[in-house]
């Protein structure tokens, strides 16, 4: 019997071991025949078409203006007669709200662009309108040389106008996510936007509201917002997130200056922390988590992934030979079993 059993074992195995040199020889042949199509790839396909197709594209192709060109998707309920855009740069209009250097070019469908080619030169002060007609508009957007090839698009949100509280602008963002609405207070002492000016922080915004007397400050929103000076302080400053001992700061600061405040630390509903970082300065193109819309626009969600990535698993091949082998090893024990058995009805 063990004799048997023995004989059955080394038949598997030999016949399992030629199974494998057979295998792996297999694998050398088909290894020499990539290797073999690979160089003539190279030697032919590949090198033509670097000769040929990229050599030929590069030297063919059209590339002036391109750079500067930015894009506007427009809305669906727009009437796309004229589109037109309107540019800022810190109070300066480069081009001027109703001119026809504005006018927009329709590339395809609701698909629009305009070339800013050399003529404008932007900064990190510089924000951008699109209108319809210079009728409908979109809110304020701000447009750096990191926009060009962008495309701005509108979010479906509606928010104040920040000079007609009467008015709505569309809410407009650009599809690379670089750059924002310029965060202001409007002409009623609502907050839109998301975005700081370089230099400026939630300090500096309140300081100019309560500061000045033009139609973006105090004194303009408290004939329109039903609210007293104490209670638009309040709401202003819990908007941006400052704390009473920042507005009592500043309120004081105000009042060294000539500004007339009829504020009073002792009435305010403020809380004595602040709500937001607030103390720094924010770079354009950085958001504030305290500049929210209180008349109809919303944040973006900004999440981010996890941070955790998947890795996959790559087959080296190895395993795929020891499960050869063992097969091997069964089929060759079940005909050595069925010969064996064969001899004995014989």
């Amino acid at each position: 019997m063990f004799k048997k059993i023995a004989s059955i074992m080394l038949a598997a195995m030999m016949i399992g071991g030629t199974a494998v040199v057979a295998n792996a020889a297999e694998a050398d042949d088909a290894v020499a025949a990539e290797d073999a199509v690979s160089v003539g790839a190279d030697d032919n396909s590949a090198v033509g078409a670097d000769d040929n197709s990229a050599v030929g594209a590069d030297e063919g192709s059209e590339s002036t203006g391109a750079g500067n060109m930015v894009y506007f998707e427009v809305p669906s309920d727009w009437k796309n007669e004229k589109i037109t855009f309107y540019l800022n740069d810190n109070g300066s209009e480069l081009i001027t709200w109703g001119s026809k250097k504005g006018n927009m070019k329709n590339d395809s469908g609701n698909l629009w662009s305009f070339d800013l080619s050399d003529k404008y030169t932007l900064s990190d002060h510089t924000f951008c309108i699109f209108t319809s007609d210079w009728g409908v508009q979109t809110c304020n957007l701000i447009i750096t040389p990191d926009n060009f090839g962008d495309t701005a698009y509108c979010t479906g949100n509606m928010v104040e106008n920040d000079v007609d509280s009467n008015k709505k602008s569309f809410e407009v963002k650009w599809k690379s996510g670089k750059n924002g609405n310029p965060l202001m207070i409007t002409s009623i002492g609502n907050i839109i936007g998301d975005t700081y000016w370089p230099g400026q922080d939630a300090v500096s915004v309140f300081y100019t509201f309560i500061s000045t007397t033009d139609n973006k400050s105090i004194k303009n929103a408290i004939k329109f917002n039903g609210k007293d000076e104490q209670q638009t302080i309040d709401d202003t400053a819990k908007t941006l997130g400052l704390s009473k001992s920042q507005v009592e700061e500043q309120v004081a600061k105000a009042k060294a200056a000539g500004a007339e405040l009829a504020w009073d630390a002792s009435k305010s509903t403020l809380s004595a922390e602040s709500s937001s970082g607030s103390g720094s300065d924010s770079s354009s193109g950085s958001s504030s988590s305290s500049g929210s819309s209180t008349t109809g626009g919303s944040s973006s969600s900004g999440s981010s992934s996890s941070g955790s990535s998947t890795s996959s698993t790559v087959s080296s091949g190895e395993n795929d030979t020891i499960y050869f082998i063992l097969g091997g090893v069964m089929l060759a024990a079940i005909g050595v079993f069925f010969l064996a058995r064969r001899r004995r009805d014989y």
